[in-house]
C-alpha cells in the first residue's frame, strides 16, 4: 500500500477517533446539564408550590378561597402538579392534567418524608415525564401537610439532545471529510520530494548513468538531508565504479600482450618437439589451454569495460543473412560430434556493426556446440513484420530452472559450465551486442532437450543491393577500428 494512502488512513483513524471521544464527551456534558437543569427547575417549583400551601393552610377555609387562589393557578402550563394528602390520595391536581394522575409509589413518598431527594422518570400517557416528590410540612414543622408532586414531559430534553446528536454526527462527517482531503494534499506535498528521488534512482537504474543528481532542496527538513545524502551516495558510487571501471580496461589492456606472448612461446615449444615426454607433453596442452582460456577471459573483460564505458558500435546497413551463412561455414570446423545446421534464412537487412553481430552468433553457436555432446545445432533466420527473429537452437542438456535466470549475469557459470571451461562473459557480451542494436535475447529451454536462443532485431523495410550494401558498409568503416572480442563462450 503506497505511503500516500496509508498516511491518509492513519490520518483519518486519529481523525474519527477524536471527533468520536470530543463528541462523546459533549453530549455528555451536554446531555447532563440539561437533565441537571430540568430537576432544579422541578425542585424550584415544588418549593413554591410547598410554600404557598404552607400560607394557604394557616387561613380559615372562607379566606383560604377568597385570599390565595388554588396552587395549581402558580404552576407554569409545561409543568404537571399533585397534591397529595398525608396517606398519598390526590387532593388537587393542575389543570394540565386534565384527568390524567401521576403516579404515585410508596417508596418515592416514604423517601420524599425521609428528607431525600424523591426524582425518577415515569411514563404518562406513553411519554416520558420526569417526576419529583417532596413533603409538606406547617411552618413549625410539627404536622404533615401532605406532599407536592411535579413534572415535567422530557420531550423538550429529548428534541434538544437529538438535535445535538444530528449535529455533532454532521460535523464529525464533515470535519472527517475535510480531513482526508488535506490529509492526503498535505501527504502529497510532503512525499514530492521522495518521488523525485524515486525516480530519479528508477532512471539511474534504467539508464545506468550515476552522474545524475538530485536538484537539492531549499528547505533544511528530513527531506533535504535525503536528498543532500543520496546525491552524496550517487556521487561515492559514481566514483568507485568509475575506479572499477578504469582499472578493468587498464588491466585487461596490459594483459594482452602478456598473454599473446605466452601464448605465443607455448606454440613455438609444440611445433619445436623440444618436449618430447608425454607427461611434459600433457602438461604443456594444459598450460596451452589454460592461456587460451585465460586470453578469452581477458578479451570478454576488456569488450565489457569498453561497454560500461559507453563505447557506442557503430551502426550500417548489413546482410543479416550473408553473417548467418559465413557464421555457418565458419562453425563448420567447431566439433566432429555436433552437427551445425543452416534452417530457413531470409534474406534481411539489419542497421548494425557486421563485426558484432558475427561474435553475437557465434557465442550462441558455440555455447550450444559446448553444451551438446552429441547431436546438432540449428541456425535460422525469419523476418516477420518489419522484425528478424535469429534463432539457434541445440539438442544438448538444457539449462536448469535455478540457472535460467542468471544466465546473462557477469561471471555467472552454472555447475556444466564450470565443468566446460567457460569464463561466464559470452551471454553478457551477446546480450550487450543485442541491445546496441535496439534488439533483446529471448531464451527457451527444456531440461535434457536443449535450449533455444531467440535474437529480435529490427529489420530495414527494403534489402540493398549486395554491391550498394557492401560499398556503403566500407565507406562507413572507420580506417582504424577498435579490436573486437573473439567469440566466447559462457
Amino acid at each position: 500500500m503506497p505511503l500516500r494512502v496509508r498516511l491518509s488512513i492513519w490520518n483519518a483513524i486519529v481523525i474519527v477517533g477524536a471527533i468520536c471521544l470530543l463528541s462523546m464527551l459533549t453530549y455528555a456534558i451536554e446531555a447532563r446539564s440539561l437533565a441537571q437543569d430540568l430537576d432544579e427547575s422541578l425542585q424550584a417549583q415544588a418549593k413554591n408550590l410547598t410554600a404557598i400551601y404552607q400560607a394557604r393552610a394557616n387561613l380559615s377555609p372562607r379566606a383560604r378561597e377568597r385570599v390565595i387562589p388554588q396552587p395549581s393557578v402558580f404552576s407554569a402550563p409545561t409543568f404537571y402538579v399533585q397534591i397529595l394528602d398525608p396517606d398519598g390520595n390526590i387532593v388537587e391536581r393542575s389543570q394540565s392534567m386534565s384527568e390524567r394522575s401521576l403516579p404515585v409509589r410508596p417508596d418515592m413518598l416514604r423517601r420524599a418524608a425521609n428528607d431525600e431527594v424523591a426524582i425518577e422518570t415515569v411514563q404518562l400517557d406513553g411519554r416520558n415525564v420526569r417526576l419529583y416528590t417532596d413533603d409538606m410540612h406547617s411552618d413549625d414543622d410539627e404536622e404533615l401537610l401532605g406532599y407536592v408532586q411535579v413534572a415535567r414531559s422530557l420531550n423538550a430534553l429529548e428534541d434538544a439532545l437529538g438535535l445535538l446528536r444530528r449535529t455533532l454526527i454532521g460535523a464529525g462527517v464533515l470535519l472527517l471529510l475535510i480531513s482526508i482531503v488535506v490529509a492526503w494534499w498535505l501527504s502529497g506535498v510532503s512525499l514530492r520530494p521522495i518521488g523525485r528521488i524515486t525516480q530519479a534512482a528508477a532512471d539511474i537504474s534504467l539508464s545506468g548513468r550515476l552522474d545524475r543528481r538530485l536538484p537539492p532542496e531549499s528547505s533544511r527538513d528530513e527531506i533535504a538531508r535525503l536528498v543532500d545524502m543520496f546525491n552524496r551516495m550517487m556521487g561515492r558510487l559514481d566514483d568507485v565504479l568509475a575506479a572499477q571501471k578504469r582499472f578493468v580496461a587498464d588491466a585487461s589492456h596490459e594483459l594482452r600482450t602478456p598473454l599473446t606472448t605466452i601464448r605465443g612461446n607455448l606454440e613455438l615449444l609444440r611445433r619445436s618437439g623440444a618436449v618430447t615426454q608425454p607427461e611434459m607433453r600433457d602438461a604443456l596442452d594444459d598450460v596451452t589451454s589454460e592461456a587460451a582460456r585465460m586470453a578469452r577471459l581477458v578479451q570478454g573483460l576488456l569488450a565489457l569495460a569498453r561497454a560500461d564505458a559507453g563505447q557506442a558500435l557503430e551502426h550500417g546497413p548489413v546482410r543479416l543473412d550473408e553473417i548467418v551463412r559465413a557464421v555457418h561455414r565458419d562453425a563448420q570446423a567447431m566439433s566432429t560430434d555436433v552437427t551445425v545446421r543452416l534452417d530457413a534464412t531470409d534474406a534481411v537487412a539489419v542497421m548494425g556493426d557486421p563485426d558484432a553481430l558475427k561474435q553475437l552468433l557465434l557465442i550462441l553457436v558455440e555455447n550450444g556446440v559446448k553444451y551438446t555432446a552429441r547431436g546438432s545445432v540449428t541456425i535460422s533466420l525469419e523476418r516477420d513484420a518489419g522484425r528478424a527473429s535469429l534463432q539457434v537452437r541445440d539438442t544438448g542438456s538444457g539449462i536448469e530452472n535455478e540457472d535460467l535466470p542468471h544466465i546473462f549475469e557477469r561471471f555467472y557459470r552454472s555447475a556444466s559450465s564450470r565443468a566446460s571451461g567457460g569464463t561466464g562473459l559470452g551471454l553478457p557480451i551477446a546480450r550487450w551486442i543485442a541491445e546496441e542494436h535496439g534488439g533483446n535475447i529471448s531464451v527457451e529451454t527444456e531440461v535434457g532437450q536443449g535450449t533455444c536462443f531467440t535474437v529480435h532485431l529490427t529489420a530495414l523495410p527494403a534489402i540493398p543491393g549486395e554491391r550498394e550494401a557492401d560499398a556503403q558498409v566500407e565507406t562507413e568503416r572507420p580506417s582504424v577500428r577498435p579490436a573486437n572480442v573473439p567469440p566466447l563462450a559462457s
